[in-house]
């Protein structure tokens, strides 16, 4: 197994002799080889895995890397430090929950509903009573009050008041609770409970000054026949200013428009002023007109409604004038005037024959001229809704260039009677006494003149335009006075004459 051979004794004399093979020659991990020096250069086992000089420095490394290497720790210092944080983290939202619940405590008192009934009351000076409260996040965040009843039975049905985070945030850093435009679901109310409230209005001041609008979206007055249909209503504090001072009432279920802007009484005794705006306005006074254009301006109470003055006007003429509306000894009266200088008598007539809704026709009418009016209004009874309907307005009226088609009252006197008389009638002057009711239109001591021609007499025209009456026509000549007796009949624009 094993021979001599030279290849021992090169290398051995190449490392420099017996005692630098000793220490260079180590077997790691075993025990101190029975190698015997002196035998070297008989014989070499090549079964053992002997290391040489770079081998050992190499194990030698590792060992001391190994010796090294970082030991493993239960508790790292980063892991230490996002210990710290998330303490922190929660120390900082058990102090925001508890400050947030002392904020909110406030809050959720001032919103209750004894709450509600609290600040209510006090602002409108008045007790009230609220069933519920409650806030809602979807579709937006609001706070919705249902039933709140009010002095003198009235109900209105549901109160949202809409707020946003950022004023809820600002509320709870002053524990209070910052609101938004107050919407009031649809009611009705009678003119007494409505007028209670209009008197509130500038005790409203004293709620929350976030509370800048309140908006009734629909209200009706049944009992009210100035204010028929459904009117929304918004209360708006002035512009830089602390107090409620405006109501502004718009009408809905009409095709055109009517808005009125009122000023609470300063007083609980004082008068309410009001101005009037409209357009294509069907007003509930007077004929069935809607009007273009309409203005008014006046006061009242619970007992009297005083017009100022007021405008309107339409394609045929514009009328102006003032009226009182009380109640005196239980029963409503009205006075008042009522003037135009500029009515079209055929252009009125064309409005009063069209189709409701339709167009006015532009066939040229009997009856032309441009009348001037100066009529009293006068009216009474125990409602104020009859008295509206027994109105009258009354006094002289005059025709400048009036012109009748289809008769010649001046042949007609001379002949003795209508027929066979037809042509044209122009009158240079035509005055009369007017007298305009819900019944129609009465025209009395109608007298014309055009040179030598007097024509004399009155008629009516109903609500249907039907004309009823009767005329005399006289012509004065050296050799007498002629005359004829003439009726009147069929419509303002279909008459005949008999």
């Amino acid at each position: 197994m094993a021979k001599t051979t030279g290849r021992f004794d090169t290398k051995s004399s190449r490392n420099g002799g017996s005692d630098e093979s000793k220490h260079s020659h180590v077997e790691l991990g075993t025990t101190r080889s029975r190698w015997d020096p002196d035998a070297g250069a008989d014989f070499a086992i090549t079964t053992v895995n002997v290391p040489d000089r770079l081998d050992a420095q190499e194990v030698r490394a590792r060992a001391s890397a190994d010796a090294g290497s970082p030991s493993v720790r239960r508790f790292h210092r980063d892991d230490v430090f996002r210990a710290i944080r998330w303490a922190i983290a929660v120390l900082v939202l058990l102090v925001l929950g508890w400050g947030g619940l002392r904020l909110a405590g406030p809050v959720r008192d001032a919103i209750s509903p004894r709450g509600i009934e609290s600040q209510i009351s006090q602002a409108l000076g008045v007790p009230v009573s609220v069933r519920s409260t409650e806030v809602r996040l979807l579709p937006s965040p609001r706070l919705v009050i249902t039933d709140l009843i009010g002095h003198g039975g009235l109900r209105l049905p549901e109160i949202t008041v809409n707020f946003n985070w950022r004023d809820a945030v600002q509320g709870l850093k002053r524990s209070a609770w910052v609101l938004g435009e107050a919407r009031v679901a649809p009611a009705e109310m009678t003119g007494e409970q409505a007028l209670r409230l209009l008197q509130s209005v500038r005790g409203a001041s004293r709620l929350s000054a976030a509370v800048s609008t309140l908006r009734f979206e629909s209200v009706a007055f049944p009992d009210l026949a100035l204010l028929p249909g459904r009117y929304e209503v918004v209360v708006r504090r002035g512009v830089g200013q602390h107090d409620f001072d405006a109501v502004g009432v718009r009408q809905l279920d009409t095709p055109g428009q009517m808005e009125l802007e009122i000023r609470p009484p300063a007083s609980a005794d004082g008068a309410a002023s009001f101005k009037l705006f409209a357009s294509q306005w069907l007003a509930s006074v007077g004929p069935g007109v809607a009007w273009s254009e309409a203005t008014a301006q006046g006061e009242f109470v619970a007992t009297r409604l005083k017009i100022d003055s007021f405008s309107v006007g339409a394609r045929f003429g514009n009328f102006n004038g003032s009226a009182l509306l009380g109640q005196e000894g239980g029963r409503w009266r009205l006075t008042g005037n009522l003037r135009s200088t500029d009515l079209s008598v055929d252009e009125l007539i064309r409005y009063l024959a069209a189709p409701a809704g339709a167009e006015t026709p532009s066939a040229p009418t009997p009856f032309r001229g441009t009348a001037k009016i100066d009529l009293a209004l006068a009216g009474s009874g125990s409602t104020v809704a009859e008295v509206l309907q027994r109105a009258i307005a009354s006094g002289p009226a005059s025709v400048s260039g009036a012109t009748v088609a289809g008769m010649n009252f001046g042949l007609a006197a001379t002949q003795g009677g209508a027929v066979g008389a037809g042509g044209l009638t122009r009158l240079s002057d035509l005055d009369l006494e007017a007298i305009g009711s819900a019944e129609g239109l009465t025209a009395r001591r109608l007298l014309g003149r055009s040179g030598s021609l007097r024509v004399v007499g009155g008629f009516t025209v109903d609500r249907q335009l039907q004309l009823r009456g009767s005329v005399r026509s006289e012509v004065a000549s050296p050799r007498g006075t002629a005359g004829a007796d003439i009726s009147l009949g069929g419509t303002v624009m279909v008459p005949t004459f008999r």
